[in-house]
């Protein structure tokens, strides 16, 4: 019965002390941090607006401009910075997308026993056994490519990683004592499946958003690096697709966007593994038993 209770204020004290101890989780929590303030504030610290073009085009790494400037006379350092904007919302977007879709597939699928769970595990399977970027290329041939629509399309290539997670969580969970004494009090299934269960099962999937927002950030830097973005929006990946005709006599414009994702996906990643050191007791020492 202990664990139909959601875990008390002093317990999550614990975990949130536990994660400060936890070196990668508060390098990436840093980092991720840094991000956001840089995303929100970038009127304030961006030398240059999105779109405002200098005289020095193709301008290499120097004091007047930091990281270079474009093909066009844009500065590199203050497109980074817009960009954080757009790659962290379709980031976090697309991983709060995939869990609402991955959630109620795995929600159901977990609680209903036979014909229910049977058919929903196979839509599961379906969508698992087609690469990611088929689905992801076809819904924007079909769609388009704008900002919203870009999230709902690779959300729709990564939820069945949430379904699956949560599913096995449901089944883990759905045959304890607290559901059945639950059933027997004449609860609710949605009751059941969201106030008793669902606190239960939340730890390692809020482990799987961190990961779920890295992996869509990557699949938005390879749509924007073949063209395939919204081209009215500023994103690293878009940066890329621009650098490609200039590899050879303008590095900057390539490299700098590049590292901010790879700055940006190992964050998401500390960030996770951080929160798996404390949710798995058998995970580093920062993990509580």
């Amino acid at each position: 019965m202990g664990e139909r209770r959601v875990a008390p204020a002093a317990f999550r004290g614990a975990r949130l002390r536990a994660f400060a101890s936890t070196r990668h989780g508060m390098i990436g929590a840093v980092i991720l941090a840094l991000l956001a303030a840089i995303a929100i504030a970038a009127p304030l610290i961006a030398p240059y607006g999105p779109l405002q073009q200098t005289s020095a085009s193709l301008a290499p790494p120097s004091a007047a401009f930091p990281l270079g400037t474009d093909n066009i006379g844009r500065d590199i350092l203050s497109l980074i910075i817009y960009g954080s904007r757009a790659s962290l919302l379709i980031g976090i977007g697309t991983a709060l997308a995939a869990l609402l879709i991955g959630g109620a597939v795995g929600i159901l699928a977990g609680f209903h026993e036979g014909v229910v769970e049977s058919l929903l595990m196979r839509v599961v399977e379906l969508f698992q056994t087609l690469p990611a970027i088929v689905l992801v290329l076809c819904a924007i041939a079909l769609f388009g490519s704008g900002f919203w629509i870009l999230i709902g399309v690779v959300a729709l290539a990564i939820w069945p990683l949430q379904a699956r997670l949560i599913y096995g969580q449901f089944v883990r969970l759905r045959g304890r004592e607290f559901v059945a004494a639950a059933r027997v009090a004449g609860l609710s299934s949605a009751h059941i499946m969201l106030r008793e269960i669902l606190p239960n099962a939340m730890q390692p999937i809020i482990v799987q958003v961190a990961l779920d927002a890295s992996i869509a950030i990557l699949i938005e830097a390879g749509l924007g690096f073949l063209g395939l973005s919204d081209p009215s929006m500023v994103s690293w990946g878009r940066l890329l697709y621009v650098a490609q005709d200039h590899m050879g006599d303008a590095w900057w414009m390539s490299l700098f966007p590049g590292a901010a994702i790879c700055v940006t996906v190992v964050g998401f990643n500390l960030l996770a593994d951080g929160l798996n050191e404390v949710i798995d007791p058998r995970g580093a020492a920062g993990g509580l038993p």
